[in-house]
């Protein structure tokens, strides 16, 4: 007789990587006739399920449904100073397509929406609906092939056989208790841990624990998976101590309040002096690395966007905006620096050296115009136009976590390397559970990767369940 199981496959994490893990198994073993038990077993419940997924408006870097944006693989190769993993990067160029049209052809559209990027360096295809579209469409697919969705179950222990091979989950349900199912093999698809601060202080350091997520399924994502894996000999990849960074008003309680209208305007510390080039490439390209001074470098880890009425000119301003909280506005600088408690006079020094700077030359919102501000620190290298025009405008601003990059190193097929770089049987790792970037973060590929290798593990899960099965038998 074969291994009894209370489950084939479990996948752990209802997200975009878990749901199409699940879907893409339960597909499979349809397709190759085999009587398998699937699950997901999600954190929350069912109103909050999908983690990162659910808020997340899912841009992807797409030229079209089938194919990449331009230099894809080495855009992604060169924003980490080549230390990603460069054959998981060509399978992700090469399976995005196909995966795009798998997902669509479940009853997912896409199109070219607006996004917040006035000025973009690569296109971006999103699904109508965003992240929650892909995970009720997929979860309710998999649904309807038998897969059981189990809410507000948290794995916290893997269990290895005596061969070192996954067999065993200990799972805490609401309510305290535990229990341990005999599985075949397990999927960790319950992101990162953004919402664990003492991994966050462990890895991100001091005062980590005030970068708040950038929406508040991000609090779901505790780390357990990355943990129980590595607590097996897992080998990791990815930069720990970093993490994908947004600027957002920390005013607002809504999910990426960003600003993103501030490189046509000036950004300034706590000491209402600048501290950055906020002109110096397409917003889409700079942001992170702002969010990132923001929190690393400024004093209280906030800085105010000053503007004037000028920003009301530019066409779609409203989609840069997303915060829900209005503009602090004020008649005259003196004003302003008064309500955004920045030392008297600092404040008007900056502007008055700022537009003094401001060098002739047409103005262009939509693209890198080249009109500069020169002869002060430091310079900005596009969209220099004087704050003049009264009232005058402020947002604050802070540094958001939209999801961390360490996690677990795996193979083109989601299987979990050891430190020896062999696969340790029975697990997989997908989505921000699996750790992939450095540096820079290539924006449009997280929610890819995750449906990409998500199916990829999803289908070869059962290849490895039912070769199980055969040899027990």
């Amino acid at each position: 007789m074969g291994k009894e199981v209370d489950y084939d496959i479990v996948v752990i994490g209802c997200g975009v990587a878990g749901t199409s893990a699940a879907l893409s198994a339960a597909e499979t073993a349809k397709k190759e006739n085999r009587n398998l038990k699937i699950a997901i077993l999600e954190r929350a419940d069912y109103d909050h399920r999908g983690g990162n997924s659910r808020w997340t408006a899912s841009y992807m870097r797409m030229k079209n449904l089938d194919e990449v944006a331009d230099n894809f693989v080495e855009d992604m190769m060169a924003f980490s100073d080549n230390y990603s993993d460069r054959e998981y990067i060509e399978t992700l160029a090469k399976d995005a397509g196909s995966t795009l049209r798998w997902v669509q052809e479940k009853g997912v559209d896409f199109d070219y929406l607006p996004t917040m990027f006035l000025t973009a360096s690569r296109p971006r295809l999103l699904p109508v609906g965003g992240g929650r579209a892909i995970v009720d469409t997929l979860s309710r697919r998999a649904g309807g092939l038998g897969v059981e969705i189990i809410y507000e179950a948290t794995a916290w222990k893997l269990l290895l056989d005596d061969e070192g091979v996954v067999n065993g989950l200990m799972v805490r349900v609401k309510g305290g208790t535990s229990l341990q199912l005999k599985v075949g093999a397990v999927v960790l698809a319950s992101g990162g841990f953004q919402g664990n601060q003492e991994m966050m202080a462990q890895y991100v350091g001091r005062d980590a624990h005030k970068v708040r997520t950038v929406a508040e399924g991000g609090l779901f994502n505790k780390g357990e998976g990355i943990r129980m894996a590595m607590e097996l000999g897992a080998k990791t990849a990815g930069q720990f101590d970093s993490f994908h960074a947004e600027p957002v008003d920390p005013r607002s309680k809504r999910e990426e309040a960003a600003v993103m209208t501030y490189p046509y305007f000036i950004l300034v510390d706590q000491n209402g002096k600048r501290f950055v080039d906020e002109g110096k490439t397409t917003v889409d390209e700079q942001y992170e690395e702002v969010a990132r001074t923001i929190f690393h470098d400024l004093p209280g880890h906030i800085a105010y966007m000053i503007g004037d009425q000028k920003m009301y000119d530019i066409p779609n301003y409203e989609r840069a905006v997303e915060t829900d909280k209005p503009a602090i506005v004020a008649d005259t600088i003196e004003e302003l620096e008064e309500k955004i408690g920045v030392p008297v006079g600092q404040l008007t020094a900056t502007v008055e050296s700022f537009n003094a700077a401001v060098q002739p030359g047409e103005f262009h919102w939509d693209k890198k115009d080249g009109k500069q501000a020169l002869g002060i620190t430091p310079p900005k290298s596009n969209w220099a136009i004087p704050i003049e025009k009264a009232p005058f405008i402020a947002y604050p601003i802070i540094c958001s976590n939209v999801f961390t990059n360490g996690g677990l190193a795996t193979d083109t097929d989601g299987r979990v390397l050891s430190q020896d770089q062999d696969p340790i049987p029975g697990l997989y790792a997908v989505g921000e559970t699996a750790g992939l970037y450095y540096g820079k973060y290539p924006g449009g590929t997280s929610v890819l990767r995750g449906l990409v290798f998500g199916r990829r593990a999803g289908d070869h899960a059962v290849a490895y369940v039912t070769d199980s099965k055969k040899l027990e038998v």
